[in-house]
């Protein structure tokens, strides 16, 4: 996998916001994984992306990992699409997340009645 590492041209001060930035979400990211209200994965995986376009070390790191190449297939896939597409595509895996989580609210209550 190739990776662009702009960090070595980044200042200092762009690095430092990014690292406070990269602090932030990985904060939100853990609260979100104990509160079910914040996704918590979403601000984790932000925090990761900004992490590696700081540090190259990181990036590497990051490439090696067979999820982090599925997510970077994933997204290099769906970038050719316009943007009507793309939210058409963003409700579909809404409406699928909410069915399976209505599924799995029926199943928990037919477990409690059982």
């Amino acid at each position: 996998m190739s990776n662009n590492f702009e960090s070595d041209a980044m200042p200092f001060a762009a690095k430092a916001i990014a690292l406070v930035v990269v602090a932030i979400f990985a904060i939100i990211g853990v609260i979100g994984l104990v509160l079910p209200i914040i996704p918590g994965i979403i601000f984790l995986g932000l925090a990761a992306w900004l992490l590696a376009k700081v540090s190259s070390r990181f990036a590497f790191f990051l490439d090696g990992q067979p999820l982090w190449q599925k997510l970077r297939r994933r997204w290099h896939s769906i970038q050719f699409l316009s943007i009507v597409q793309r939210a058409k595509l963003v409700a579909l895996y809404t409406a699928r997340g909410i069915v399976e989580g209505v599924e799995n609210l029926i199943r928990a209550i037919r477990e409690r009645i059982n």
